[in-house]
């Protein structure tokens, strides 16, 4: 009873009660984007002018905006749901979510436990130094914290929102178009560059300049990051087709024959998502004892980026797969050699690591969870009237069949997502790899959706778009 009188006062958005066509879910995907964009223009009033983002490394993965009022982004949603599938997945809350009844409370858990976390983290940056207010006074401090958990409940619903009404959730809205807008500002931007001022902000910018100034090499170099970020996409595009179909015919027509499909990243981006905001996490318990004089797990440089110890090997080194294209002679003599590039290979492998099990930990932790097990996946096969050609349609049967290929996409997906994570993390990309792995992710999926859900709600021309203009 409690828990329930709990989870009421924080308001849910309702479900549509019928099935929205194509042109409303676009409108409130439009809506929900245009507001959490503006929400990042909104700034917190009273924070200091001192205040440095200490997490720009992820900030595009948390889909949040140093100094506005959504500056917490995505983490105490995600970092919620990271606490509620460990606790659930350990039998520490014993929470059957097969159930519509566990699945009702497992619902209500969470909505406190974001409450919670959100009033947490908040209280963290602000108290810990990482927000800075610019008055020390107690009312100055709280008022940043009493934003702060606003902006992040306005996301929660519009989370909601687009969950419900869009074409996608939230999160994956949100990283979306934070990273894509980080690309658009890094390549087209024409503000000077603040390490520079003489050159823009923009890359294609800066390369045309340099055109103009009779410097090919230097313009070649400046490119780069173009080049790389155009193979992260075609990688992940690739990698996105890999499925496995497997035949499924229905029992009230004779000859009728479909497939079910089962993708590699069986789990999406969760897996990254999750681990991504793990490393947050850690990072900031690093901040805060640093900031106490414990420097158990690393030290910190006065902008606030990690310099030494432990914490370096959740930091990517960005230029490793640079180095080793166009420096190789260079870079594995001075691995032999020991210094600063052996240091990187350590890193990188540290990071992969860390990346790879943390995948696949969350990935089996979301199978469950969300009811995309061998178990739940055949009851909705048995509930939609399908079975597999040549065995009877018994949803134990279903299951067996489906063990051979679930519990193995679920693992290999992580494991693929992980390493391409990391891969992305070592180039020198546009944005931070991870966010551009899962932007891309997001948009191919959103696009997948569309084409198979939606596709016949659309006028011929926005038809023809959608199915012709991407093949």
């Amino acid at each position: 009873m409690v828990l329930g009188f709990l989870s009421k006062i924080v308001p849910e958005v309702r479900k549509p009660i019928r099935r929205l066509s194509f042109n409303e879910r676009a409108k409130w995907t439009i809506i929900v984007l245009a507001l959490y964009f503006l929400l990042g223009n909104i700034p917190l009033h009273g924070l200091s002018d001192q205040a440095v983002d200490q997490f720009q490394n992820i900030r595009a993965i948390m889909a949040g905006n140093f100094g506005s009022i959504i500056t917490l982004g995505i983490g105490p949603i995600v970092t919620a749901s990271i606490i509620l599938q460990l606790l659930v997945g350990s039998s520490l809350l014993p929470i059957d979510v097969n159930t519509e009844a566990g699945k009702k409370k497992y619902g209500e858990i969470e909505k406190i436990a974001v409450f919670v976390v959100t009033l947490l983290e908040a209280g963290i940056y602000v108290f810990m130094g990482g927000l800075p207010a610019a008055s020390p006074t107690l009312t100055a401090k709280l008022l940043l914290v009493l934003q702060l958990c606003l902006g992040t409940y306005v996301l929660v619903f519009l989370d909601q929102i687009s969950s419900r009404w869009g074409f996608l959730s939230g999160i994956s809205l949100f990283i979306a178009a934070g990273v894509s807008s980080q690309i658009v500002t890094s390549s087209f931007s024409p503000a000077p560059n603040p390490q520079n001022p003489e050159m823009p902000t923009g890359i294609i910018w800066a390369a045309l300049k340099y055109l103009g100034m009779g410097d090919p090499g230097s313009a070649l170099s400046a490119l780069i990051p173009v080049f790389f970020t155009l193979v992260v996409f075609a990688i992940v595009v690739y990698t996105n087709g890999m499925k496995i179909e497997i035949p499924l015919s229905f029992a009230r027509v004779r000859g009728s024959v479909t497939r079910w499909p089962l993708s590699l990243f069986y789990t999406s981006n969760i897996p990254v998502i999750f681990t991504a905001a793990l490393i947050a996490n850690l990072e900031m318990v690093a901040r805060i004892l640093a900031g106490r004089g414990l420097g158990f797990f690393g030290a910190f440089d006065v902008s606030g980026q990690p310099i030494s110890g432990l914490i370096m090997i959740f930091v990517p080194p960005r230029d490793l797969i640079y180095y080793l294209l166009f420096s190789p002679f260079d870079f594995f003599k001075g691995v032999a050699l020991g210094g600063v590039f052996r240091s990187m290979v350590l890193r990188a492998i540290g990071y992969t690591t860390i990346m790879t099990l943390g995948s696949i930990m969350f990935a089996r932790f979301w199978v469950y969870t969300s009811n995309m097990d061998s178990a739940a996946v055949a009851k909705q096969i048995q509930g939609s009237g399908f079975g597999i050609p040549g065995f009877r349609r018994d949803p134990r049967i279903l299951k067996k069949v489906l063990d051979r290929y679930i519990p193995y996409l679920t693992d290999l997906g992580a494991i693929a997502v992980g390493l391409l994570a990391a891969f992305s993390d070592f180039t020198s990309v546009l944005s931070r790899g991870t966010g551009i792995l899962l932007a891309v992710m997001i948009i191919y999926k959103a696009y997948e959706t569309i084409v198979t859900q939606y596709a016949m709600d659309m006028s011929p021309g926005m038809r023809g778009f959608f199915t012709e203009g991407f093949k």
